[in-house]
């Protein structure tokens, strides 16, 4: 009797990051092609969480957590109520005719061309470090309340005097 076959870690993580990649691409067209500006936003919503997925399959679980919970959750939950309350109906004028969509390609083209070109043709540096397999919020939590102390406080009280002007102004006399 044969034992069954294990699938290496490392087969399994390329597989999980090539699938996101692949989704999250899927989605990002889906954003392009869909008909309805609702059916865009859920398509950004699968491209954002795909997004996400690739950060925890490599190692960031902290950027992942982060992502889900402010785009995935608070930023597309603003853009999704910012549609149900837009008049469904809106005309807008035709501002560009065929000359402006063909010089649109052609700068696509040519950008794709461009990126393309440098990123065949040039040598990337390898990275010496080696990837760790402990979650990584305990050290960005203490790289935040010891090293970066100041910097994390003086980032506090901007944002603070941000909200307050906000208040200020918004405020009805």
């Amino acid at each position: 009797m044969r034992s069954p076959m294990l699938i290496p870690t490392e087969l399994l993580i390329a597989g999980a990051f090539y699938t996101f990649a692949v989704t999250a691409i899927l989605g990002a067209i889906g954003i392009i092609l869909a008909h309805g500006i609702f059916r865009s936003a859920l398509s950004l919503v699968l491209t954002l969480a795909s997004v996400a997925a690739i950060f925890v399959t490599l190692g960031a679980d902290f950027l992942g957590a982060v992502q889900v919970l402010i785009y995935v959750g608070a930023i597309m939950v603003l853009i999704i109520f910012g549609i149900m309350l837009t008049p469904q109906q809106v005309e807008l004028p035709d501002i560009g005719g065929p000359g402006q969509a063909a010089a649109a390609v052609f700068v696509a083209v040519a950008l794709f061309a461009v990126t393309a070109i440098v990123v065949t043709t040039s040598q990337w540096p390898r990275s010496a470090a080696t990837p760790i397999d402990r979650p990584t919020t305990e050290l960005i939590g203490i790289g935040l309340f010891n090293t970066y102390v100041l910097a994390f406080e003086i980032a506090s009280v901007l944002l603070l005097v941000a909200m307050i002007g906000a208040i200020v102004i918004a405020r009805e006399e």
